[in-house]
């Protein structure tokens, strides 16, 4: 973080199992126990942001999907009906009898 970074000081309570593994992990790259801290609540807002961001792109392309076959207006009983229904069938057609 440059010397410019408006910074916040927070309390974080962890397990000392949690602490002792941050601590090792810091020994390990040559660095504060903060600077990891920092760094893996970045990342971990970053993961998160991702991961949000797919399942919104995904449901989406879903709805737009339904839209496309006029099924948007379906309840989601009804879906979930009618995706059973394939999964049985396929299953009936992969593994007669």
């Amino acid at each position: 973080m440059s010397s410019g970074d408006k910074t916040v000081e927070v309390t974080l309570r962890l397990s000392k199992d949690r602490y002792e593994q941050i601590q090792q992990a810091a020994r390990m790259e040559h660095r504060p126990v903060e600077d990891l801290l920092d760094s893996l609540i970045v990342e971990g807002l970053d993961i998160h942001t991702s991961t949000r961001e797919i399942l919104e792109q995904v449901s989406q392309g879903y709805r737009a999907r339904l839209a496309r076959e006029g099924k948007l207006s379906q309840s989601a009983d009804a879906v979930r009906q009618e995706l059973s229904d394939l999964r049985e069938q396929i299953a009936r057609d992969l593994y007669p009898g």
